[in-house]
């Protein structure tokens, strides 16, 4: 893997993900309390869940896949390759381990994220180097609705709301986005 040596990380964290175990045996390890709060359904999601973080464990050899890595003995993670709240899924194919340091480095925007280009890493990441990219200006919409009712009110009250179409509507909200600063 790159200039990184192999080191595994041998404790017993990851013993649970070494050999994997049945439904009963991984929630025989559970409290009864926390059990108890668990219905069905979230008992299928978890168990699921583990076995996916099993798979990706084992096949990247419990050791962090980007090959700029500086604390090999930093806890590893799981981390999706497309972001659950983007439409990504809990499954080995996007699923890689990188270690701890690497995943807040790599969410803070201060790290990249390189992959060795080896048959066992998922195609989707094999050779890849994925940077996050710093949103400059995040839109403030309820700002921009009372802008909007404002200027609305404007044009009825001069008698040019009956005028207005969508094209005058887009180039006033390209004028807004690009003069004005939208405050947080």
């Amino acid at each position: 893997m790159g200039s990184n040596p192999i080191v595994s990380i041998m404790t017993e964290d990851y013993e649970l993900y070494r050999n994997v175990r049945n439904k009963d045996d991984y929630f025989d390890s559970w409290d009864d309390v926390s059990l108890k709060t668990l219905n069905d359904q979230l008992k299928v999601q978890i168990y699921e869940r583990y076995l996916v973080k099993c798979e990706v464990f084992q096949r990247d050899k419990f050791v962090c896949q980007n090959i700029e890595c500086t604390t090999p003995d930093s806890p590893i993670t799981l981390h999706h390759i497309k972001f659950k709240k983007n439409g990504g899924k809990d499954s080995a194919r996007n699923g890689v381990t990188i270690c701890n340091t690497c995943h807040q480095g790599y969410h803070r925007t201060k790290r990249n994220l390189i992959f060795a280009d080896i048959k066992e890493l998922p195609s989707c990441i094999r050779g890849h180097t994925f940077k996050l990219q710093i949103q400059e200006t995040k839109v403030n919409w309820k700002k921009v609705k009372a802008e909007m009712k404002k200027l609305r009110k404007e044009f009825k009250y001069k008698g040019l709301y009956t005028k207005i179409d969508w094209d005058m509507i887009a180039i006033l909200m390209k004028w807004l986005f690009e003069n004005k600063k939208v405050e947080k």
